[in-house]
């Protein structure tokens, strides 16, 4: 086990706060996530339907079988649906504001789907230390939202709930 901010610290390990990963690099890196996760059904540029006739895309959506009950074996297609954010600036209220629509939408009207932000491992202390950002995070999260940090190595780390972002992490050779 690793703390979670020395996880980090290796992670962004000689980068500065001017190498953000590019869009396409965070592309990349899930889908070498997702694959390695044994997502099968990786789609490109999905587009999703939002109520009032709005849609959005996804970069990357990722779908795999997966046991639902172990009784009786049976199984259901898992989702993930993702968006990217390579640098969250601190005062980036406005892009919060999406990503919560983009959560509740995705939890609202898709069953076995979950929302998953993609980010640059540089913007995990932002998250973690600035109050209105991390409460923020903690209650999308609570409802459903997956975070995915992401550094130019390829290195990740993923979460599905707040509470375990600052709590000792495993680490696997």
């Amino acid at each position: 086990m690793i703390g979670a901010r020395s996880y980090f610290a290796r992670m962004n390990e000689n980068r500065r706060d001017t190498d953000w990963l590019s869009d396409d690099e965070l592309l990349k890196g899930t889908e070498k996530f997702l694959r390695s996760n044994n997502y099968t059904t990786i789609e490109y540029n999905r587009v999703f339907a939002q109520e009032g006739g709005r849609s959005f895309s996804s970069p990357i959506v990722a779908s795999r079988r997966t046991k639902y009950d172990e009784n009786e074996g049976e199984e259901i297609e898992e989702t993930i649906v993702s968006i990217f954010k390579s640098n969250l600036k601190k005062y980036d209220l406005s892009f919060l504001g999406f990503v919560e629509s983009f959560t509740f939408n995705i939890l609202d009207n898709y069953d076995s789907t979950n929302p998953m932000l993609v980010i640059d491992s540089l913007s995990y202390f932002h998250i973690v230390n600035d109050q209105e950002i991390s409460v923020a995070f903690e209650d999308m999260m609570r409802d459903g939202l997956f975070i995915l940090f992401l550094n130019h190595r390829f290195a990740y780390a993923f979460f599905d709930r707040f509470e375990n972002m600052t709590k000792p992490i495993p680490a696997y050779e």
